[in-house]
């Protein structure tokens, strides 16, 4: 049996009452809506899960918040470290990782993931190659053009350092990148 989920606006007041100091209980009696619909639209609704957590979910800090618990639901489910920052894509997960605790909770879901997780590498393949050479020459930056790719950064400079031919590519479309993103 599935339990009925909140609507939009249903969800919308419940955050509101939340966020204005009502309990949970009395905002519920309130607005006339069953607990379990509160449960059943928490499982998709992080606005409501912040809120119901007792933080404002439209505050600045949440978002960076939200940004790491994302992060983490990655690795859990099995996605290697630089295949999650590629799919965030904001700023540098990997550079929360200087916060010790946050860097053991990564740790241990990537540990409790590992028997699940992805085996097999992401290979700079020749199609990804032509990819990333296109993205570069049409004036993206190199972060963008290994998303693009999909591939990361550090592979893109890894390649570069052991393979001459592909650095000397790689500046080409650098070159001709800027060139056409220049104004006239």
């Amino acid at each position: 049996m599935t339990t009925a989920t909140l609507t939009r606006d249903a969800s919308d007041r419940l955050v509101a009452a939340l966020c204005n100091g009502r309990t949970l209980d009395d905002a519920v009696t309130d607005l006339r809506v069953e607990r379990a619909a509160v449960w059943a639209t928490a499982a998709t609704d992080t606005r409501l899960v912040v809120a119901l957590a007792g933080r404002n979910p439209d505050a600045p800090e949440e978002a960076a918040r939200l940004a790491r618990a994302d992060y983490l639901r990655l690795l859990a489910l099995g996605l290697t470290p630089s295949r999650a920052e590629l799919i965030i894509g904001a700023g540098h997960p990997g550079g929360w990782r200087s916060d010790p605790l946050y860097a053991a909770a990564c740790d241990a879901v990537s540990a409790a993931s590992a028997p699940y997780g992805y085996i097999g590498q992401v290979r700079f393949t020749p199609q990804r190659v032509r990819e990333f050479l296109d993205a570069l020459r049409a004036g993206a930056t190199v972060k963008a053009a290994a998303a693009t790719a999909g591939i990361t950064t550090p592979a893109v400079y890894q390649r570069r350092r052991r393979d001459n031919t592909f650095a000397v590519a790689m500046d080409a479309a650098r070159d001709e990148g800027r060139a056409t993103s220049r104004p006239t």
